[in-house]
């Protein structure tokens, strides 16, 4: 494959679907499959419709107790529930340029640079957004009874362990040994991990590199997670498309901007796009108003933006808080970037 380069030719659509591909290609967290794109027609659709939100339909399982059979009455014959998942539409923008004279002294290739990180930059983006997402809907009152393995909580006295990231597991009832095969950590959980033997190493057949995993569950290693002064930090638990995601181009999705007096003269590239990322079986509550012209990094982070919407266990993500060992807190506490919302 040919280097992509801005200084041959800037063809918009070519430059947004170049984007896009690679964001999919190379996303960590959709290779892992905690996310997991839509291949809904009709989701992908309502991204570019007018309105804040995507509605998204479901059909509850079937229930009730069975019907006495004879025949002195009819069978009666029930129908289906059904419902809808309301999710929030991220439109998102961000612009990067480059000067003449510091292209020219450099030597750099800013724009070619800038042309072949963007995708990169919405990788990080996602990331970030995930885990603002995740913190939103595990910090529902309601959500979080059923979602939440709070060890700080429940035994003070207890830092991470084994038990309990079984305990967080266990939340899932029965299905806790079906539901869960990803594991989301920051480097110093990863590390106490190592510490306390948790991590299994295996190679499968078809990869060229082994994976780590703790009790089959593949472990995916992101520091955007933070680590608290005091040293608590939140793993979360997940199954494979627990969390949906979907993005689309909008008309003008990408662009160039010459400003030829501005500074000497320089080059802008804009990239535009629609993105719906939402954790499955939850819903943006009823009565959730956003303050501005869409929702911000610090709504979507309030538990009570969110709502549970079906059985708990649908929502197939669940969060494990703990202290890590002293060794493992980071001297100065860690916080994501400050990419996403902007």
């Amino acid at each position: 494959m040919a280097q992509f380069t801005l200084a041959d030719t800037f063809v918009p659509e070519i430059f947004s679907n170049y984007v896009l591909n690679e964001s999919t290609k190379t996303n960590r967290l959709i290779q892992s499959g905690i996310i997991t794109p839509s291949s809904s027609d009709e989701l992908n659709i309502q991204l570019l419709q007018p309105g804040d939100y995507v509605t998204a339909p479901y059909i509850n399982d079937l229930t009730g107790d069975p019907q006495t059979w004879d025949d002195t009455k009819d069978i009666d014959v029930n129908g289906l529930t059904t419902g809808t998942q309301r999710m929030f539409k991220f439109r998102q923008a961000q612009a990067f340029g480059a000067t003449d004279i510091s292209d020219m002294v450099s030597g750099a290739g800013a724009l070619n640079t800038i042309g072949q990180r963007f995708s990169n930059y919405w990788n990080t983006v996602d990331e970030h957004q995930l885990l603002i997402l995740l913190q939103g809907v595990l910090s529902n009152t309601d959500i979080a009874t059923t979602k939440m393995y709070d060890e700080t909580v429940k035994a003070p006295s207890n830092t991470f362990g084994a038990a309990g990231f079984l305990g967080a597991i266990s939340l899932m009832g029965d299905l806790q040994d079906t539901s869960f095969n990803k594991i989301l950590v920051n480097s110093a959980t990863y590390a106490n991990m190592k510490l306390l033997n948790m991590i299994d190493t295996i190679q499968p057949s078809n990869a060229v590199t082994p994976i780590n995993v703790y009790n089959g569950m593949q472990i995916v290693v992101d520091d955007e997670i933070p680590v608290n002064e005091d040293g608590t930090t939140t793993s979360y638990i997940a199954m494979t498309g627990a969390v949906q995601y979907a993005v689309a181009l909008p008309t003008n999705a990408s662009e160039t901007e010459r400003e030829a007096r501005s500074k000497g003269g320089m080059t802008n590239v804009i990239n535009r796009r629609v993105v719906s990322m939402h954790v499955n079986g939850t819903s943006v509550a009823k009565d959730f108003v956003p303050a501005g012209q869409t929702v911000t990094v610090e709504e979507l982070s309030n538990g009570k933006t969110w709502a549970s919407i079906t059985d708990p266990r649908n929502i197939k993500v669940v969060g494990y808080k703990a202290k890590l060992a002293d060794q493992f807190i980071p001297s100065k506490p860690t916080t994501p970037s400050e990419t996403a919302g902007k």
